[in-house]
């Protein structure tokens, strides 16, 4: 996939469908499936109680590894659905989109892949007239990371672009010079550091 494609004007945005992205998810589905079921439900339930009175302390009568297994079924329950959750969103590629510059209609339209159902394709159009410019920043902390926004009149800054990867940086910088040049807009560099 062309992330930035020069005879079309338009940026393609991977979505959540990434090797790595699933990971996590398998990883808290398999620790919370093994929470909730194996340790949760440990043989040591309320009815071995009764039975073995080696698991009451002398002193208050109270079920020592009782608490614990509700503990653990909460952390399960919470590992599961949240490994469903990213896992979930990962197979339905959340975030994928396309922002297309269109000269002829004098708009910009960014249309982004939401949740499945009634609202699965979310829509934004905004005209040429619209933009006070495209943005570049580049931000400082541990490792270099750099941005592009489309900075709208009235102050607002839409974030349509990302990377901390060095070599993406000046395929990014040249298609936004260029992209400039071609329908009329400005551009700006902006150095920040956190």
């Amino acid at each position: 996939m062309i992330e930035f494609d020069e005879e079309e004007w338009e940026i393609n945005i991977q979505g959540s469908n990434r090797i790595q992205n699933y990971f996590i998810p398998i990883i808290l589905l398999i620790v919370g499936l093994k929470a909730f079921a194996s340790i949760g439900f440990s043989p040591i339930t309320f009815g071995d109680l009764k039975t073995n009175p080696t698991l009451y302390s002398e002193s208050t009568q109270l079920p020592i590894f009782g608490p614990q297994s509700f503990s653990l079924i909460g952390y399960g329950s919470a590992a599961l659905v949240l490994g469903g959750f990213l896992l979930f969103s990962t197979i339905s590629n959340l975030g994928a989109g396309t922002i297309k510059f269109e000269k002829a209609s004098q708009q910009i339209i960014l249309a982004f892949k939401n949740y499945i159902g009634e609202n699965q394709k979310l829509f934004f159009s905004y005209n040429f007239q619209e933009l006070q410019c495209i943005r570049i920043v580049y931000v400082e902390s541990p490792y270099r990371k750099q941005s592009i926004f489309l900075a709208l009149k009235g102050g607002r800054e839409i974030p349509i672009w990302s990377s901390d990867q060095p070599a993406k940086f000046n395929e990014a910088e040249l298609f936004v010079t260029n992209l400039g040049l071609e329908m009329g807009f400005s551009t700006e560099i902006i150095q920040r550091k956190t």
